[in-house]
């Protein structure tokens, strides 16, 4: 006898403000990286990773101490939280760099390689184990990546290496998720983790310093304040509903990217492109939904809010 999770039983009606949250909160990350895009030319990585962190620890650093205190300047578990924040500086940092040579739509569909990165890695790592959907799934996954990507070794540029980095380090932070999601509020661990990043990427900012103009100042402001803004989104969208309901929806952000990308740079998937993305899109889903593990990478993202 199986028993019926709560959530799937929820009206649809209960479950749509939600939905919605989720989908405007990717929609918002995507835009930001966007704005990644549309400075890459302008800004080296270190100056524009540090605006960002800087922009989006003007929005939450006064929520957090003001929620929270000083509980954001030394959060439980400290060296996960530590980690975590290394993590996703990492995944920052070559995300940037790959929409540098990628399209948006391209760089964001690469990086999604972080939930069949977590379903493989979890058996090893985590001890959890899935049944041959979720293998399908990860199988489909990776397919839908190699489509994206038409590997010729000779021609592959550094964007898509680091593209896929992306993923790795994302996938990496979600897994370290589930160790700190229940020690702190995710609006804690989300800020503690801008202050660390900003802390390490902030030396080679200035090493690398380039002279800013007040029209970019305002745009790595204002994207840092829309990230943050994105997260924010996500951590309500993931309060009204579980992660596992939410879930599917969490692709959105791949069509988020494909449409920044049209208005921003005139970037149009051709057709085997949007084969690949909606390969990546249907098989994430089916790891999403088929097993335990589908559910917990969910949960992670949840508990990481965007990240």
């Amino acid at each position: 006898m199986t028993t019926a999770h709560p959530e799937a039983e929820l009206p649809a009606a209960s479950i749509a403000p939600a939905v919605m949250l989720l989908i405007a909160g990717l929609a918002t990350a995507s835009l930001s990286g966007a704005l990644l895009k549309l400075m890459s030319a302008e800004l080296n990585v270190a100056m524009m990773t540090a605006g960002r962190y800087t922009g989006y620890l003007l929005v939450l650093m006064p929520l957090g101490l003001w929620r929270y205190g000083r509980q954001v300047f030394a959060p439980p578990q400290w060296t996960a939280q530590f980690a975590r924040a290394v993590l996703i500086l990492g995944a920052t940092l070559t995300f940037v760099y790959g929409v540098m040579f990628l399209p948006l739509a391209n760089a964001v569909s690469l990086l999604y390689i972080y939930p069949f990165l977590v379903a493989a890695l979890s058996p090893w790592l985590l001890g959890e184990r899935g049944g041959p959907a979720v293998w399908f799934g990860v199988a489909g996954g990776f397919a839908g990546v190699l489509i994206v990507m038409r590997p010729d070794l000779g021609a592959l540029n550094a964007g898509t290496w680091a593209a896929l980095a992306t993923g790795v380090f994302y996938a990496l932070h979600i897994m370290l998720t589930r160790k700190v999601a229940n020690a702190a509020p995710a609006l804690v661990s989300n800020t503690f983790m801008a202050l660390v990043a900003l802390a390490l990427i902030m030396p080679f900012a200035i090493m690398w310093w380039q002279p800013v103009t007040a029209r970019q100042a305002l745009i790595l402001l204002v994207m840092g304040g829309i990230n943050a803004g994105a997260h924010l989104l996500l951590i309500n969208a993931f309060k009204r509903a579980s992660a596992p309901v939410l879930a599917p929806f969490t692709y959105a952000e791949i069509v988020a990217a494909t449409i920044w990308g049209l208005l921003f740079f005139a970037d149009v998937p051709d057709a085997v492109t949007v084969a690949g993305m909606a390969l990546i899109v249907g098989s994430g889903i089916m790891v999403a939904q088929s097993s335990k593990i589908g559910r917990a990478i969910a949960r992670r993202r949840g508990a990481s809010a965007g990240g």
